[in-house]
């Protein structure tokens, strides 16, 4: 193979290097060969990747019917796409795979991180809805500014709209300003290639690496677009974030998602997550089976957090700096005769803007999370401190715990006999 062009100075070839990064592994050490085989140009690397991000939109913005195998691909065009200009960022394996827990919750290394842009149907859910906004704001303001914290190395919720918005000249970059933070280094390196292969840095007013809990912006924001939650919204510091950034949004400004309703519920395992799927090509709300919806016993919403309920939520600070903030009660239902066999499970519901969104399901941050160290009349033989005890009737008062890895710990009211 004759000697490869060189790039700002080294080797194309360097970047697919092992070297460099031996967990890039095959999905993009795959995508760089193939470019290297074709000898594409520059010109053409980035032509492509710009047409991936507008057509992928495109479909999820249409108003006509489109195939899950139609977005699949599309979605997959634009992974592949994406990672080539992750590649060349040129993220060292440290950078690349740093993971750990900040005292707000999980931080994802952003080689786990760049595999959202795959979310279809989470993407979908707040593109379109993300849209409706922008078109709600531009009716009244001449320009609107965006915060996206915590957005990744792709920032995939807004970075493909912008680059919709530009190649079909909806919206100009004197109409929409968008802020783009994230605490990894790795993100924000690729966060600078990837803006500068679309060509979209005069929409882009700054990406800085900064915890989003500690970040001040210097403008009113009117959208600020968050996704940082994972399935039971646990782990990730989803409501430590919203709760610091909502103060900073216009007395008009919209938070997306507009809602999300975290609710629990009691189900057979084997029937809500292995037969009911048994027969579906692939999991999605609209594929929920009748049979296993009558076996749920709902027990209803544990939290609502939408702009209001944030801006009104009061934290409690246990011994040892530990915060929680109070949720919603809960009364177990009586007379359910099964109930010792059932499962506690938590999912969310997400409402972006005007009516869009994530249904449970539709995505892993949707998925229905079984916690089984919840015991509803049944006392297992070895009681651990991780262990919940409780019985059909007793209210159940729940927090959200803000600190290290965030979720959901449920409190009998006192008074109650044990199980």
């Amino acid at each position: 193979m004759e000697r490869l062009k060189e790039t700002n100075g080294k080797p194309v070839s360097a970047y697919a290097d092992p070297s460099i990064d031996s967990l890039l592994k095959h999905s993009i050490r795959t995508q760089l060969e193939s470019l290297l085989q074709s000898k594409i140009s520059v010109e053409q690397r980035i032509e492509l990747l710009q047409k991936s991000f507008v057509d992928a939109i495109s479909l999820i913005l249409s108003d006509t019917k489109v195939t899950h195998h139609q977005l699949v691909k599309a979605f997959e065009t634009m992974y592949d796409q994406a990672v080539q200009s992750m590649a060349l960022a040129e993220l060292s394996q440290e950078v690349l795979t740093r993971q750990y827990i900040s005292p707000t919750g999980l931080i994802m290394s952003p080689y786990n991180c760049k595999h959202t842009i795959k979310d279809v149907y989470r993407i979908k859910g707040y593109a379109r809805g993300i849209d409706k906004a922008i078109q709600s704001k531009i009716k009244h303001k001449a320009k609107i500014n965006i915060l996206y914290p915590a957005c990744g190395p792709f920032a995939p919720l807004i970075l493909p709209l912008l680059s919709y918005y530009k190649d079909t000249k909806k919206y100009s970059a004197q109409q929409l300003q968008v802020m783009l933070i994230d605490v990894q280094p790795g993100a924000v390196m690729t966060l600078r290639q990837l803006v500068k292969d679309l060509q979209l840095d005069e929409y882009i007013s700054l990406i800085e690496e900064v915890d989003a809990t500690q970040f001040v912006p210097d403008v009113g924001i009117d959208l600020l677009v968050l996704e940082a939650m994972q399935h039971g919204f646990t782990k990730e510091g989803q409501l430590s974030i919203a709760k610091h950034l909502v103060q900073f949004l216009n007395i008009d400004g919209w938070m997306i998602p507009q809602n999300v309703s975290v609710r629990g519920m009691m189900v057979i395992g084997e029937t809500e997550f292995n037969q009911q799927w048994k027969a579906a090509d692939y999991s999605h709300s609209t594929k929920l089976s009748d049979v296993a919806q009558q076996d749920r016993i709902e027990l209803g919403e544990i939290m609502k957090i939408n702009k209001s309920t944030l801006l009104g939520l009061e934290e409690v600070e246990l011994e040892g700096g530990v915060k929680v903030v109070p949720a919603n009660q809960v009364v177990l239902p009586v007379g359910v005769t099964d109930m010792s066999k059932r499962i506690f499970a938590v999912y969310a519901q997400i409402e972006t803007f005007a009516q869009e969104g994530v249904e449970q399901y539709d995505s892993g941050i949707t998925h229905p999370r079984p916690d089984t160290s919840i015991y509803i009349d049944l006392k297992p033989k070895d009681i651990e401190h991780t262990h919940f005890v409780a019985s059909s009737g007793d209210t159940v008062q729940f927090f959200y715990q803000l600190s290290g890895l965030p979720g959901f710990v449920p409190v009998k009211i006192q008074g109650q006999t044990d199980a």
